[in-house]
């Protein structure tokens, strides 16, 4: 049982230490979301696709674990501490849990915000865009009392037809 235990510690300590730097991650990209958009955006992108992978990695061997200490490879980390004995290493489970369930909370806050920022950047790009397109209003009288008609239609920097 304790090897188990053991076992389960060092999954879930690489698995907070994933998380850890997704976090990290996910700070930057938010930075970048507000400083400008560039090609350290795509590898932070990058490097967060390959940390979710060895997140998948992982995921077996911890059910594995979890299904010998419970019985239900499905189980919260909390029924698999209430499951260990102090002695085999229950304060030490209950401790690394603690610190994924905040990790990954900040990580779905930091998320939230990001999103956010994109969000508000397609907006603008889509405002931006508007304003580019959008058709000159015709004058009534121009100088000289021409009529609208007879003066050249200036034109839009973008075809918005196409």
């Amino acid at each position: 049982m304790r090897q188990v235990v053991e076992e389960l510690k060092n999954i879930l300590n690489e698995e907070l230490a994933i998380y850890r730097r997704i976090l990290e991650l996910g700070k930057s990209k938010g930075k970048l979301l507000v400083e400008k958009f560039s090609s350290e955006l795509q590898n932070i992108v990058s490097l967060e696709e390959q940390l979710v992978q060895q997140l998948v990695d992982l995921e077996p061997r911890r059910k594995d674990c979890v299904e010998i200490l419970t019985g239900d490879p499905e189980a919260k980390l909390d029924s698999v501490t209430d499951q260990v004995a102090e002695s085999d290493g229950k304060s030490d489970l209950w401790i690394i849990s603690d610190n994924l369930l905040s990790v990954i909370e900040e990580i779905k806050k930091v998320n939230d915000t990001n999103q956010r920022l994109v969000e508000q950047a397609l907006e603008l790009t889509q405002y931006s865009i508007k304003l580019i397109t959008r058709a000159p209003k015709p004058v009534t009288y121009g100088p000289g009392g021409k009529s609208s008609s007879q003066l050249p239609q200036s034109r839009s920097l973008i075809n918005r037809k196409a």
